[in-house]
């Protein structure tokens, strides 16, 4: 069993060090000064997690969720339930006991891209009209009125 748990958190660690929204988490701190712990611990639960939840929708909804409560992050690709289903196949591969057949995925994945390349996307929102109603735009139209938004 320990052979299989430290080849599992070892898949686990490359499986999600390659995934962009984590390295991106990683390099921006954006869970805060202990964001790289919350990875690390994460990747180290792994395996405790997978086998609990057993199925890769549930799995995709827990990093979902641990990215949004812990590293304040929001994915807005389709890559959580690709890197869910990554995991529940390496735990599927333990509980058969097949380790050979896991250590050829784990070899089989994909190096971790470039950050540099990747494209820095900003949400800008341009508001012109009435900032006191929502009705009509013929009120206040002051150009330099700034406009604070919440982010709850």
């Amino acid at each position: 069993m320990q052979e299989s748990l430290r080849l599992y958190t070892a898949y686990a660690s490359k499986v999600l060090h390659s995934w962009t929204i984590l390295r991106i988490c990683m390099n921006e701190g954006s869970g805060g000064p202990n964001t790289q712990q919350k990875i690390n611990t994460l990747i180290e639960q792994m395996h405790t997690i997978a086998r609990q939840l057993k199925d890769e929708v549930k799995l995709a909804d827990f990093l979902e969720d641990y990215l949004d409560d812990e590293l304040n992050m929001i994915c807005e690709d389709d890559s959580i339930p690709e890197v869910a289903k990554l995991l529940m196949d390496g735990i599927f591969l333990v509980r058969n006991n097949q380790l050979p057949e896991l250590r050829v995925k784990m070899d089989g994945l994909p190096a971790p891209c470039d950050l540099n390349q990747c494209q820095s996307q900003s949400n800008v929102i341009e508001f012109e009209g009435d900032l006191e109603g929502s009705e009509s735009s013929e009120g206040n139209t002051d150009e330099g009125d700034d406009v604070e938004m919440d982010n709850a």
